[in-house]
């Protein structure tokens, strides 16, 4: 067993990004080369001595000194925008926001998405969303990254997960959310007890408030709309949706909610009210915060295609696009077929007009995750492309600790 487990270990040496063989990486990554060539040989005598162990550190070492010396190989292109999403508040998990940001500027990176607000819970002292507990202890986690965005020279476009109210968010709010009709109801009649009505107004007057509030309380160089859509189809057919949607067109809806689906003029109404229903937060929040703070960017992670996604989940993001309500949009591309990254990318260039586009690369949610020769493929088609940028999920341990310093070697690499 240990001694396939070496062999194979030594095999794989060298075999990433576009090299098939030890000897083909070798011969072009003549900065690796040596040290490579030196430590398979050691591979190669202690598999040998029957020294399995050593055999597999020695393969190991071999590769990591061919895959840094490919990474350094890789040139950087200076101007663009290269942000990553930071899905936990508090940054990445052993480290405080000083370090993870400061690890982004060294690397060449040039924004950071920190989520820092849910639908029912904020990471920092707001008076419109109930406040995290973990902030008592651990503090406002918008002023830290803020502080270290503005000490390092990194823009922070504060991202906030909306209409889904998280599973931070305390329990007396959640049920206060549903004692008043404001949670979600699917089609079939079952309650969604966790995602709030995108059609009750008070829904969306918290939704607005909240982005506003960070605009306005903190010099954030931008705000993110994440969720900024329906889960899916299903959702919400709640009885304060039945009734606004008549008002709305001004006539009773017979059987509800079959005829939203089954009644052609009925159904295409029903599109056009839900997708009025997340367009409303975002024209919205576009005008008050820039109102309030001119400079401020706004920004929103869309799913990838339009067409469909203004139906399925009331996501009209290229009309948003076109009214300029978005500064940059960035689709979750999150595919590690880069035929299929690179065709969804040039279909939503076709979409956005002239707002930049920063594709989402799905670094963490590939199979073989933190594959930093695919994400330097994925890089690499957005500059074909043209788009200015990038955006990648997710930074966190193992994304601060392979893959961020890998890209300062090259890819990314600072002047």
């Amino acid at each position: 067993m240990l001694e396939r487990a070496a062999r194979a270990a030594i095999d794989r040496a060298g075999c990433f990004g576009p090299f098939k063989t030890f000897t083909q990486a070798a011969q072009t990554l003549e900065e690796g080369e040596a040290r490579a060539s030196a430590r398979r040989a050691d591979a190669l005598a202690a598999l040998g001595g029957k020294r399995y162990p050593e055999a597999m550190a020695a393969a190991a070492d071999a590769d990591a000194f061919l895959l840094n010396a490919y990474c350094a190989s890789v040139t950087p292109q200076p101007g663009e925008h290269r942000a990553l999403w930071c899905h936990n508040a508090f940054g990445v998990q052993g480290m405080d926001w000083d370090a993870a940001i400061k690890l982004l500027a060294d690397n060449g990176f040039t924004a950071i998405l920190p989520n820092m607000l849910w639908g029912g819970s904020a990471y920092y002292e707001s008076t419109v969303l109930p406040v995290a507990a973990e902030v008592r202890e651990k503090g406002d986690q918008i002023a830290q990254c803020l502080a270290a965005c503005k000490k390092y020279g990194l823009q922070c476009h504060v991202w906030k997960v909306n209409w889904n109210m998280g599973w931070s968010a305390p329990k007396d709010f959640v049920e206060k959310m549903k004692a008043a009709g404001r949670t979600q109801v699917h089609f079939d009649g079952k309650p969604e007890g966790t995602w709030l009505c995108p059609s009750h107004p008070d829904n969306q007057k918290l939704e607005v408030d909240a982005m506003v509030e960070v605009a306005t309380k903190y010099d954030v160089d931008g705000i993110h709309f994440d969720y900024i859509r329906y889960p899916g189809p299903d959702e919400c057919f709640c009885q304060g949706c039945r009734e606004r949607f008549e008002t709305a067109i001004g006539a009773k809806v017979m059987n509800w909610p079959a005829d939203t689906r089954r009644d052609d003029q009925v159904r295409q109404k029903w599109l056009d009210f839900r997708r009025a229903n997340i367009t409303k937060v975002v024209a919205a929040v576009s005008e008050l915060a820039r109102k309030a703070k001119p400079k401020v960017r706004i920004s929103a992670a869309v799913f990838r295609n339009w067409p469909v996604d203004r139906d399925g989940v009331g996501q009209d993001w290229k009309l948003w696009c076109e009214q300029g309500w978005l500064d940059f949009v960035c689709p979750m591309d999150y595919t590690p077929e880069n035929a299929q990254f690179e065709n969804w990318v040039k279909g939503q260039l076709g979409w956005v007009g002239k707002v930049p586009c920063y594709p989402g690369i799905g670094l963490s949610c590939w199979t073989q995750t933190n594959d930093i020769c695919k994400l330097i493929d994925q890089i690499q088609i957005t500059r074909r492309l043209k788009t200015g940028g990038f955006t990648i999920f997710n930074y966190d341990v193992s994304s601060a600790r392979d893959i961020v310093p890998l890209c300062g070697k090259g890819i990314t690499k600072k002047p």
